[in-house]
């Protein structure tokens, strides 16, 4: 670290580690970005370049912002909005779908597979930001079809985790996808209810699981290309529980498929963490270690271990404070559920970086998680400008 000089700059691209671009080559060190590394306590970084003296200005040239950082939020920035898009787009074709295929029977299972084939790839392409839930909203469309979608992203990624082969990835998608089509037969007025649900509404209600595969089945009967088995029981199961708790049959373990174990989770997940008409929504690590907790007695131990894989306990895009003191933005999932990527915006003294950086959090240095903020305190630090909002959009922000 002795050897960076501000305006010096490396004819080789700098590395923070094997997975992190700092610079990139003949790009000048800033004052910011050397105080930076060694209030995060980087002791070294890594190159196959040459140091080289400037001799020339850089006046020209933004003095604190590196092209690493602006490439970074550029991409992010990028990212984000293709993810933003694709939800959008497919948000809308689950609503004309699930519409039409009440009203007409009719299901167009060429298109609804090339869908589910694009969110498989695109999860590929961009898995940090199609799995940071709190990004996936549409204002005018209905939690219906939005948490269909959060639904399907999340169980494709715990299929992923769990080796799927790809044919069974997307039967597996399809089936997320149309997992609460059943709905669709009950009144509106019923699922969309702010207030507490009576004892026959809800009766009502846990019929949608039998409602949506008898619709599927029905489907199914007139079409020369009948949907999978196992599309019909992920569907059917979906509010099945491990200890037998569960609706419309009672099942329990090995007696509920594969797909209704990772479509339980994945619903369950979404549900907690959105705010629907008549519950509000609990932060994504709080939702998980309520899941945690009901493993055994409620969930497959191995489908609850690939979401926490997919995800990591801090999910993406929960707010957190290190040991440090600094706070910042879960961006991505790392190496260990313990320890996601976080984007800092604040010091330890709650003073705003000028560059935020992007740090692999670990127990050295006071750099593992502390704890999550509440939501008072995201209300705060968000209306002073001093962490971005969820909603926020900008190439210079993370979130």
């Amino acid at each position: 670290m002795a050897d960076l000089k501000t305006s010096a700059y490396y004819n080789a691209p700098m590395w923070l580690d094997d997975a992190f671009l700092l610079l990139t080559a003949d790009t000048p060190l800033s004052e910011n970005l050397i105080n930076q590394l060694k209030t995060w306590g980087f002791a070294e970084v890594w190159t196959e370049g040459s140091l080289v003296s400037s001799e020339k200005s850089w006046a020209t040239a933004p003095s604190e912002v590196s092209g690493a950082v602006l490439n970074a939020n550029v991409k992010e920035h990028e990212g984000r909005q293709t993810v933003k898009k694709f939800f959008e787009e497919l948000a809308a074709f689950t609503m004309k779908t699930y519409t039409h295929f009440n009203n007409d029977n009719i299901l167009d299972m060429a298109t609804l597979t090339d869908k589910v084939k694009s969110s498989i790839q695109m999860l590929k392409d961009y898995r940090s930001y199609m799995l940071r839930m709190p990004d996936l909203t549409v204002d005018d469309v209905e939690y219906l079809y939005t948490h269909s979608v959060r639904s399907m992203f999340l169980s494709l990624s715990i299929g992923e985790a769990l080796k799927l082969p790809n044919f069974r990835l997307i039967e597996l998608g399809i089936a997320a996808f149309l997992h609460e089509i059943g709905m669709m037969k009950i009144p509106k007025q019923i699922y969309e209810k702010s207030s507490a649900l009576s004892e026959n509404e809800q009766k009502l209600i846990n019929t949608h699981p039998t409602q949506g595969m008898r619709m599927l089945q029905s489907f199914t009967k007139d079409n020369a290309f009948p949907l999978a088995q196992e599309i019909l029981l992920g569907v059917w199961q979906h509010h099945e529980r491990a200890n037998g708790t569960g609706y419309p049959k009672g099942l329990k373990g090995d007696s509920i498929t594969v797909f209704g174990k990772i479509i339980a989770v994945a619903c369950s997940y979404d549900a907690l963490i959105t705010n629907r008409p008549h519950k509000g929504s609990m932060d994504g690590y709080t939702s998980m270690l309520l899941l945690l907790k009901q493993m055994r007695s409620l969930y497959d131990e191995k489908v609850i271990s690939a979401l926490l894989n997919s995800i990591s306990i801090f999910p993406l895009g929960s707010y957190v404070q290190l040991k440090s003191g600094a706070i910042g933005i879960v961006v991505d999932i790392g190496h260990d559920p313990r320890y996601p990527i976080v984007k800092v915006y604040l010091d330890e003294s709650q003073h705003s970086f000028k560059e935020p950086l992007s740090v692999a959090t670990r127990e050295e240095k006071g750099l593992a998680v502390e704890r999550v903020l509440s939501e008072r305190e995201v209300q705060s630090l968000v209306s002073s400008e001093r962490l971005p909002s969820i909603t926020q959009d900008s190439s210079n922000t993370g979130k």
